[in-house]
């Protein structure tokens, strides 16, 4: 199974990093984490931000198996969050699946930022794993 994991840093970014371990394998199973620096959204002074966020993840794989540039892919994208997450899955796929942390914005921000999660339910190629930080989960397949 090859699995892609979007994080920002976020507590929801951690519950879906602590789902995919339940779902996975590093004996046996690929993961792709990604974080997308918008500089848009995000000071442009921090332009470290991703790597940091990254790195944290790296480790975190590492603990459970995970061996960079084998079974552990990883890379700090920059533009907008949304297509570049799109983009990913067309040009570095197959994946099985998609996992995301859903931030839960209040409608004022979803309005101005968009939800990521919800956009990706929406035009994803691929089924999309929505976890919440308290661990609920939602699924999208756009087979069905």
């Amino acid at each position: 199974m090859k699995v892609l994991l979007a994080v920002d840093g976020s507590p929801s970014s951690n519950q879906a990093l602590l789902e995919a371990f339940k779902t996975i394998d590093s004996s046996r199973d690929i993961l792709d984490i990604i974080t997308v620096d918008n500089f848009r959204t995000s000071p442009p002074q921090d332009v470290d931000a991703g790597q940091r966020i990254l790195l944290e993840y790296v480790e975190r794989c590492k603990d459970q198996g995970f061996i960079l540039d084998n079974n552990l892919n990883a890379q700090v994208l920059h533009g907008d969050v949304r297509h570049e997450i799109i983009r990913y899955i067309k040009e570095c796929g197959p994946f099985d699946r998609i996992m995301v942390g859903s931030r839960g914005l209040n409608p004022f921000k979803k309005l101005i930022l968009g939800s990521v999660s919800e956009y990706l339910v929406h035009h994803s190629p691929i089924p999309v794993y929505v976890v919440k930080s308290d661990g609920s989960c939602k699924v999208s397949d756009p087979a069905l």
